[in-house]
């Protein structure tokens, strides 16, 4: 399957595991995304990694900071771009701080490619559709 024509969004994912983030470069470069990635989520706060991002797809337990706690630090300067939450370990209390950040889906690993695009093009009209 060669790479989809780019739709002109950019989605930015963070992963503390360089093969997750291989993996889902290619899953949104297939699917006409701008794929952004970092593996360390304390860069995103210090490399302009925000500008022009819309979606987010973040993973929750990374060292340093979780998923959640950058995403709360990205909306603090004013980065109102959709969220994907990815994690293994979405319990009440990780899905009840979700819901209160605006997290537009959660998706429980191991991820389903199929799932994910889906989501992601329910978020990003596809380019006939965008204003």
């Amino acid at each position: 399957m060669s790479p989809a024509q780019s739709n002109g969004y950019r989605v930015l994912v963070v992963d503390d595991d360089q093969a997750v983030l291989s993996t889902y470069s290619r899953l949104l470069r297939r699917a006409g995304f701008d794929a952004v990635t970092e593996s360390d989520p304390l860069k995103v706060l210090e490399n302009g990694h925000l500008n022009g991002v819309d979606l987010l797809l973040l993973d929750y337990r990374m060292p340093g900071i979780d998923g959640l706690s950058l995403l709360a630090e990205i909306r603090r300067r004013d980065c109102r771009a959709p969220a994907i939450l990815v994690s293994a370990y979405l319990n009440d209390d990780v899905k009840a701080q979700a819901d209160m950040l605006g997290v537009a889906h959660r998706i429980e690993k191991p991820v389903d490619a199929h799932a994910l695009r889906e989501r992601l093009f329910a978020l990003l009209p596809q380019p006939t559709n965008r204003p």
